[in-house]
């Protein structure tokens, strides 16, 4: 499939994004990856092709298609697929107006689907499957098979009786698990900024002069000098459904937040045997990708973190 496009802009914009995500990576190799990606044979192809009767750059791209897309330049690149999905959806590249928040999780579950976890299965980690415990009817990606059997929820991990656990003959709905990616609250810090803060006090988003910037979970922030917490305001303590969940969607809405945070990348690592907490997750994380990197002024190195 060719994308087309009215002008550049959005392509340029998009090599830009993803040049930032690697000291290595020249301008010209990320303007040939796309070209390639988006359906042409190089960026010159491209270049000629942009034409002002063009209507829309992308309106009819279908998720499979930017998941290819997502893909191919991850691949050729040598890039993470979750900053890839992050820069195109930055530069609007593939849509005039940005993913929705469906999108960018629907994204994310195709793409597992497809690279992490493979064809679902009984007893297979990362198949969705039904807990019937206590009468319940609750979906969760089935972590470890056994006895007792370790399941990753919606809202965080945990145990079942073998037996409580059911796998459906028909594979199930793909999901995000709200604990890496909405928001439980947001801390004020000594610089009028706020930085959002997930379930269990990961770091996700920072808030300043208009612009969101994607945080590292496994960084500390310091200089709080308020707490606000979603649920507190709807007066519930249920954060992940009904109105606690419908104020934190506004708050990323009304700071124009549509993309996921870098949390949402342990979701891999929750699968590993070594791994039992979300906090492990993330540190298994940062050995990846985040060693060296050093700690904007307003935070620290997360010491806490720990596989346990």
């Amino acid at each position: 499939m060719r994308i087309q496009f009215f002008d550049l802009g959005r392509p340029k914009q998009a090599a830009k994004n993803l040049v930032r995500l690697s000291s290595d990576l020249k301008l010209s190799a990320a303007h040939e990856a796309l070209a390639r990606a988006l359906g042409y044979r190089d960026w010159h192809e491209l270049s000629l092709s942009a034409h002002p009767v063009t209507s829309s750059a992308s309106a009819d791209v279908s998720m499979d298609d930017a998941s290819r897309i997502i893909l191919d330049l991850a691949d050729t690149l040598g890039l993470p697929d979750p900053d890839v999905q992050y820069a195109i959806s930055k530069a609007r590249l593939l849509r005039d107006t940005p993913w929705s928040m469906d999108d960018q999780l629907g994204l994310r579950t195709k793409i597992w689907r497809q690279r992490v976890f493979g064809s679902p299965g009984r007893g297979k980690p990362g198949t969705v499957v039904r807990d019937r415990a206590h009468g319940a009817n609750t979906l969760a990606y089935l972590r470890r098979a056994g006895r007792p059997t370790s399941l990753l929820f919606d809202t965080g991990m945990g145990e079942r009786a073998d037996f409580e656990v059911v796998t459906p003959r028909t594979p199930l709905a793909d999901f995000v698990p709200s604990r890496l990616w909405l928001p439980y609250g947001y801390w004020t810090l000594q610089d009028g900024s706020e930085v959002i803060f997930a379930r269990d006090n990961f770091p996700m988003w920072r808030i300043t002069e208009g612009a969101a910037e994607r945080l590292d979970p496994w960084l500390w922030i310091n200089g709080i000098t308020a707490e606000f917490h979603f649920t507190t305001s709807a007066a519930t303590v249920v954060w992940a459904s009904g109105p606690a969940r419908e104020l934190a969607l506004h708050y990323l809405a009304k700071h124009r937040i549509f993309e996921l945070p870098k949390l949402v990348d342990v979701m891999p690592h929750l699968f590993e045997a070594d791994v039992e907490t979300i906090a492990g997750g993330v540190e298994r994380l940062r050995e990846l990708s985040g060693v060296g990197k050093v700690p904007p002024t307003y935070a620290e190195l997360n010491t806490r973190l720990s596989y346990g």
